[in-house]
C-alpha cells in the first residue's frame, strides 16, 4: 500500500497520555472495520470536531461559561 505524508498542525501532545491512547485506539479500530463504517463514524466525529462547548446545545453536556473577569 502506497504512503503518504500529511503535514498539519498537531496539538496531541497538549492531551493527557491517557486521551493521546485513546486517539491512537480509535484510529486503529477505525481502521480495522469496513469503509462504509468509517464514513458513518467519521460523520459522527466531524459533528463533535467543530462543537462550540460554550454556544452549541450539546446532547449530556452543560455548556460551558467564560469568566470575562480572566481575559482582563
Amino acid at each position: 500500500m502506497p504512503k503518504h505524508i500529511i503535514a498539519m498542525n498537531c496539538r496531541i501532545n497538549e492531551l493527557s497520555e491517557n486521551h493521546q491512547v485513546t486517539v491512537i485506539h480509535l484510529i486503529n479500530h477505525l481502521a480495522s472495520h469496513s469503509f462504509i463504517y468509517q464514513v458513518h463514524a467519521m460523520n459522527r466525529i466531524e459533528k463533535i470536531a467543530t462543537e462550540n462547548p460554550y454556544v452549541d446545545d450539546i446532547p449530556g453536556f452543560e455548556k460551558l461559561t467564560k469568566d470575562l473577569k480572566e481575559d482582563g
